[in-house]
């Protein structure tokens, strides 16, 4: 590590120099590296193969997932960008990857049972589904049918619901994605109900009723989602702002008697 001195202070790379700043002074270093052919072959960087090898199989099934949740909430998808998503659920699989125990290192892969440590995970970084619905869904999936049932209790929205300023509207948004190793892209059911208006009646309970392929062996993945709307001209306009809306993943139903591997 050099400082520099002079009038001229440089950022970026010249050559093999890296030029930036610490704790506000300029510095200067030299760049240090390891080439493509090196890490391929040499004995030396055998874990760094192996880690590579676990991290592409997690960053490919968590591109397979995020296409599957955006593709499931349709046109509505925008209302549920996040910048941070890639970051967050890419890491959340290579946990996956490195909880499977039947698998030496490098040979992991996404085992059905782990990927219960997506129960929980919420695709929107701001908010969490149990700080804005007060009053959980539950579902009930019978796998010999196919029929996997999400039921929203009676609310009242001014108790059991956290509605952003203004918000006049929502609507509840339930997914279903089977995951499997032969997917190009993830299967999903997805449905919506109709906006449902937010003053001081009660809203009737809902239910959902989607229909999966019977004796599926794959795992599914159940996400539920609130989207909010506010009047504009007398329409119902969707309320875009970060954290507002949030979709999550509530349960992973995974066959017991299945032990293949996700690659």
């Amino acid at each position: 590590m050099a400082t520099q001195k002079g009038s001229i202070i440089l950022e970026g790379q010249i050559g093999n120099l890296s030029f930036y700043r610490s704790n506000g002074k300029p510095l200067a270093r030299q760049r240090s590296g390891v080439s493509k052919e090196r890490i391929a072959k040499d004995p030396r960087y055998v874990r760094t193969r192996e880690n590579n090898t676990e991290f592409g199989r997690a960053s490919s099934a968590a591109r397979l997932i995020r296409l599957a949740a955006r593709l499931s909430l349709g046109e509505r998808h925008e209302l549920f960008e996040d910048t941070t998503l890639v970051n967050r659920l890419t890491p959340r699989m290579a946990a996956i990857v490195r909880a499977d125990d039947i698998h030496g290192r490098g040979e992991r892969v996404v085992l059905p049972k782990s990927l219960s440590l997506l129960h929980g995970f919420s695709f929107n970084a701001v908010s969490a589904l149990k700080d804005v619905l007060f009053k959980p869904p539950h579902y009930t999936y019978r796998r010999k049918t196919g029929l996997l049932e999400v039921a929203v209790p009676e609310l009242c929205p001014i108790s059991a619901l956290k509605v952003p300023k203004g918000g006049e509207f929502c609507s509840f948004h339930v997914a279903a994605i089977l995951f499997g190793a032969d997917y190009e892209r993830l299967p999903f059911v997805a449905q919506a109900n109709e906006l449902l208006p937010l003053g001081h009646q009660a809203l009737p309970p809902q239910l959902f009723r989607l229909e999966l392929p019977e004796a599926s062996l794959d795992p599914v993945i159940i996400c539920f989602g609130i989207s909010f709307f506010r009047s504009q001209g007398g329409y119902p306009v969707p309320i875009v702002e970060q954290g507002r809306n949030l979709f999550e993943v509530i349960g992973v139903e995974v066959d017991c008697s299945d032990d293949m591997d996700i690659q």
